[in-house]
């Protein structure tokens, strides 16, 4: 089977970047046995082709780069080389339903050809932008009543749910995928025990310092843990807008727990893992995230995580077995979980490695591969084409 994946979006890849999400993917389809491509926009960057190596194989993805044009945050490539691009390819997989390349040819399929959609946004409050954008698309493109029938993915259910309202009726939750070469560590099965005997008690976070990851709140679980567990510390990992990060570091001051934080706005790739294998706890009180690949990397490393429910946690967590999963944000009701796991060390071992297993089981790019060629097969034999 010839699989191409396209990447609709108006920005520019970086293909060997840690985890990208369609080489990941491509990668575990080559393994599989298949031939697969990646298209990404180039922008105003003439068309060529590379190869990303599939490790331990000796095959290779083509990645095809292909200049466009970015109308209103949509990827519009030239007609003739998209084209003649899909000309070459049995399943064009492309991604989220508003992109109006995606569009195109989920609703006009190239003669015998399977088109498939992996879709991840939904709306929320913090999504205004993007509301206004589907309500306008709808307006001008969406035909529910035509999208029954477009197989679809969703990365998580809280997408699977929003795919449903808009007429995709076979939308399917698969999660996003770890792809594990480009760890820089394995898994320590040693860690989490190590972790939960040494003294002391540390909350992990990684990721942007922004409104939508709710950062002040963050700070006012801190102060609220602090009451009942005095050697409570964060270590506080991302880059964000300085005003807000100052306004947020002041409110940390007020709270008394400016002095529990040790901040640092990046941490090499190459050692992030060791903060993983180092905290007790990874949390990530966001009111908004499409997945959350911090979440799946600190299961991957056996680290358990309180988050809220949200489009990573309502797919790879179960509350209480494989993370912890708030509902709702009062602080008093964060700490209260984290006070619960402070003095039950044996959990933090039990909860991070029944994630670590799901993980393995369920989120690595080859699971979600195989469960993706499933549904083509079905398609192709309902559709009667010959992949």
């Amino acid at each position: 089977m010839k699989i191409l994946l396209l990447r609709t979006f108006p920005s520019v890849m970086d293909p060997a970047a840690y985890n990208s999400q369609e080489i990941g993917l491509a990668r575990a389809f080559v393994r599989a046995g298949h031939r697969c491509g990646v298209l990404y926009y180039s922008g105003k960057e003439p068309a060529h082709d590379e190869q990303a190596a599939v490790p331990g194989s000796g095959q290779t993805v083509t990645v095809h780069w292909r200049p466009g044009h970015n109308f209103f945050k949509n990827g519009l490539f030239r007609p003739a080389q998209l084209k003649e691009l899909v000309a070459q390819y049995d399943v064009l997989q492309v991604a989220e339903y508003d992109q109006l390349t995606s569009w195109w040819l989920y609703r006009h399929p190239p003669g015998g050809r399977l088109v498939t959609l992996y879709h991840g946004p939904y709306q929320s409050g913090f999504t205004k932008g993007y509301n206004l954008k589907c309500r306008v698309f709808d307006l001008l493109f969406n035909r529910p009543d035509k999208n029954a029938g477009v197989p679809c993915f969703a990365k998580s259910r809280m997408a699977e749910a929003f795919l449903r309202q808009k007429g995709f009726a076979q939308a399917l939750p698969v999660g996003v995928g770890l792809d594990k070469d480009t760890l820089a560590a394995p898994y320590d099965p040693a860690a989490r025990p190590a972790a939960a005997a040494r003294p002391g008690f540390e909350l992990l976070y990684i990721g942007v310092l922004e409104e939508r990851r709710n950062i002040r709140f963050l700070f006012e679980v801190l102060a609220e843990t602090a009451r009942e567990l005095p050697d409570v510390r964060l270590v506080l990992v991302g880059r964000g807008d300085p005003a807000y990060r100052d306004a947020c570091f002041a409110y940390a001051e007020s709270l008394g727990v400016r002095g529990r934080i040790d901040y640092r706005e990046r941490a090499p790739q190459a050692e992030v893992y060791r903060l993983y294998n180092h905290a007790n706890l990874l949390l990530l009180p966001t009111q908004y995230e499409i997945f959350g690949m911090v979440l799946l990397e600190a299961m991957y490393f056996g680290l358990p995580a309180l988050t809220s429910l949200n489009g990573g946690s309502d797919v790879l967590m179960e509350d209480g077995a494989t993370g912890l999963v708030q509902t709702g944000f009062s602080a008093g009701e964060y700490a209260a979980r984290i006070l619960w796991l402070a003095a039950h060390p044996a959990e933090q071992a039990r909860i991070g490695a029944a994630a670590h297993a799901a993980v393995e089981r369920e989120f690595l790019w080859d699971s979600i591969a195989q469960k993706m060629l499933e549904v083509y097969a079905q398609q192709a034999q309902q559709k009667g084409l010959a992949l």
